[in-house]
């Protein structure tokens, strides 16, 4: 039951994280969200399945629960990095065309005489 407990206690900071993640640096989150995944695989090992009694059976059925949560929260972040990715390389490749605006080949005006 102790062990159940630690890993409910774990989860819920997890989320407690993860849905804080707009109030602080990106680095600083995404270092709290591994090492709370790192102790709740831990927990998790230590855990026997056959061992289990109902009312642990139970809160297992509520971590997961509050675990699909947590994924949504996951999928929403991976989601915000891929967009700042595109932002900045699109940012990048402007500051390159204006920096070296011959650089870049036009094919405007360009055409082939297909004349005999």
């Amino acid at each position: 039951m102790d062990k159940i407990n630690q890993l409910l206690n774990i989860t819920q900071q997890l989320r407690e994280s993860v849905l804080s993640e707009k109030n602080r640096e990106r680095e600083e989150t995404i270092d709290q969200i591994n090492s709370y995944i790192e102790t709740r695989g831990q927990v998790l090992e230590t855990i026997e399945p056959e061992f289990l009694s109902n009312e642990e059976k139970v809160m297992l059925k509520e971590i997961h629960k509050v675990s699909e949560e947590i994924i949504l929260y996951f999928e929403k972040i991976k989601t915000n990095i891929q967009e700042d990715i595109l932002r900045m390389k699109k940012g990048k490749d402007a500051v390159q065309g204006y920096n070296q605006p011959y650089k870049t080949s036009s094919f405007d005006g360009h055409y082939f005489d297909r004349k005999k």
